[in-house]
């Protein structure tokens, strides 16, 4: 795969935090090191409380604690509550940021980097289970993680699930192409994102997703295409009417460290960030795949519910083929057929 160079930041965060994180203080233990220092993280991510992965975010923090005997102190910040995560990421890329790590969709990488744009491609994986093996595994995606890293100076630790994602608008039932037809639809900031959803006959708007309940119900654009978990925890369904499980995406939701407070740590409290990470991902991705027949049963209770057939499904996928003959001409420097041969092993 050749080599992307990535975005150049431009602007710097400017947050004022009651507790920075990346500090450190003395420890009243080592934990059985005689490094006694306590290492301090903020941790940032865009999930409401209740989501799964803002609950193993919280799960990772107390397994840092009790992995490195007191000597991580992590403190999480769901649901955008430090501000857009662009302007988080930067702070990660900064020597003394005030964020050292967080999680965001793939897709809403894009915004760094267009190493992450193969991912945001519709009906790229037949299903999460091939997802994970191809992220846990895959040989294109550790060469892309390499490069991100060497480009952003943020190392990735891994992928929580961020559902598959879905459709929901106030309109109308969706379940052809034809269907969504003019429906204007909240994306990410994402141009592949945007391609897609012109082929299915949408109006796309970027915005971010601290702006979308707002928008949803001012009727500044009618639906949107998150998972149903987070649909749910953001309470779309009290301002959308019609829900459609489109499937286009097996969203992740990718974790960050600042490579300068990585780098900082003794050797084995970064085995202890790298584990705690190993362990919520594994956590929040079971925690998901319990929870999605409850929130669907409670969702029909104030929603339209579309469960698309295959053939329906496949009448979509046909419809989006022109996004991969834009992709190929417009990212010439990415071998996607590469990608998508690593895909199909998984």
């Amino acid at each position: 795969m050749k080599k992307i160079v990535a975005m150049a930041m431009a602007a710097v965060m400017s947050l004022s935090l009651a507790a920075c994180g990346g500090s450190t203080t003395p420890a009243a233990s080592a934990g059985g090191s005689d490094d006694k220092t306590v290492y301090k993280i903020t941790y940032a991510n865009t999930v409401a409380d209740s989501n799964p992965q803002a609950i193993n975010a919280k799960y990772m923090a107390e397994r840092m604690k009790e992995l490195s005997g007191g000597r991580i102190e992590m403190t999480v910040f769901n649901n955008n509550k430090l501000g857009a995560f662009s302007d988080c990421f930067q702070q990660m890329q900064q020597p003394n940021g005030t964020v050292q790590m967080g999680d965001v969709s793939s897709a809403s990488v894009t915004q760094f980097s267009n190493l992450y744009t193969p991912f945001a491609l519709p009906f790229l994986f037949k299903d999460k289970e091939q997802s994970f093996n191809y992220f846990d595994n895959g040989e294109t995606v550790k060469a892309i993680e390499e490069q991100f890293l060497a480009d952003t100076n943020v190392r990735v630790l891994g992928y929580f699930y961020n559902d598959a994602r879905a459709l929901t608008n106030s309109k109308t039932a969706v379940s052809k192409p034809a269907d969504m037809k003019g429906l204007k639809l909240r994306v990410m900031t994402s141009d592949v994102y945007i391609k897609t959803f012109e082929a299915l006959g949408a109006a796309p708007v970027s915005m971010q997703f601290s702006e979308l309940f707002s928008a949803l119900q001012q009727g500044a654009v009618d639906g949107q295409d998150n998972g149903l978990i987070l649909s749910m925890d953001s309470k779309f369904n009290e301002v959308q009417g019609y829900y459609t499980d489109l499937g286009h995406v097996q969203d992740t939701s990718v974790i960050f460290i600042s490579e300068s407070f990585y780098q900082s740590l003794p050797e084995d409290l970064q085995q202890v960030v790298v584990q705690a990470a190993q362990e919520a991902v594994a956590k929040e991705r079971q925690d998901y795949a319990d929870k999605l027949d409850s929130y669907l049963e409670e969702m029909k209770k104030t929603m339209d519910v579309t469960i698309l057939t295959d053939e329906q499904r496949a009448e979509f996928k046909e419809t989006c083929q022109s996004v991969y003959d834009w992709y190929r001409k417009s990212y010439p420097d990415y071998d996607l057929d590469n990608i998508m041969a690593d895909i199909a092993k998984y």
